[in-house]
């Protein structure tokens, strides 16, 4: 079989696009290094294979182009948007906290002590709890932050992560409050 390098050059281009760490430019200007230092050796009496062979050895492996292109693409944006994105989740956090937290003082004057129903009482006995999520969102953003290598992980899918547990939070938080007004209306009306 006979070697081409066209081929061979896309092949390789291909292996390296598999990875997050190379933009388009730095797979051109790699393809391009490439194709000049192919035609540098074949000036020294080499076949186009050895050529190419010699030529990719020279470059690096594809963990190495990783390692340093990694290091060239890093994105301080991205950063900042993980950090902005935790903020957003603990201030909602702890703003559901102080809805719960108030919510039951309330309902303890309002109901005069009368006992509160079994998922009201579950919520607001969970309420202490909502600090964990917080943690666990730092905890991913210094993962985030910390990483040697970058690869691209995008802000907006921790925003929609984030945004989707402060709703799924907040339903059970608006039910838990609303089950003991109703009895509030009630005790109202009866007097």
């Amino acid at each position: 079989m006979q070697f081409d390098l066209n081929p061979a050059i896309l092949r390789w281009r291909e292996t390296l696009a598999q990875s997050p760490q190379f933009r388009s430019g730095d797979l051109a200007e790699l393809e391009s290094h490439l194709r000049d230092a192919v035609i540098q050796l074949q000036g020294r009496e080499l076949s186009e294979e050895e050529a190419f062979l010699i030529a990719t050895r020279r470059m690096g492996s594809v963990e190495q182009l990783e390692v340093e292109f990694g290091k060239v693409n890093r994105n301080p944006m991205n950063k900042i948007a993980h950090g902005l994105v935790l903020v957003f989740f603990s201030v909602a956090c702890s703003f559901l906290w102080a809805l719960l937290t108030a919510s039951e003082r309330t309902m303890m004057v309002l109901l005069e002590n009368k006992p509160l129903p079994a998922f009201t009482r579950l919520c607001f006995g969970l309420k202490s709890e909502l600090y964990l999520l917080p943690l666990l969102a730092l905890a991913y953003c210094a993962f985030v932050w910390l990483r040697k290598t970058e690869s691209r992980v995008s802000w907006i899918a921790f925003f929609a992560a984030s945004t989707s547990v402060i709703i799924l939070l907040t339903f059970p938080a608006v039910v838990a409050i609303y089950l003991p007004l109703v009895n509030v209306f009630e005790l109202m009306g009866n007097r």
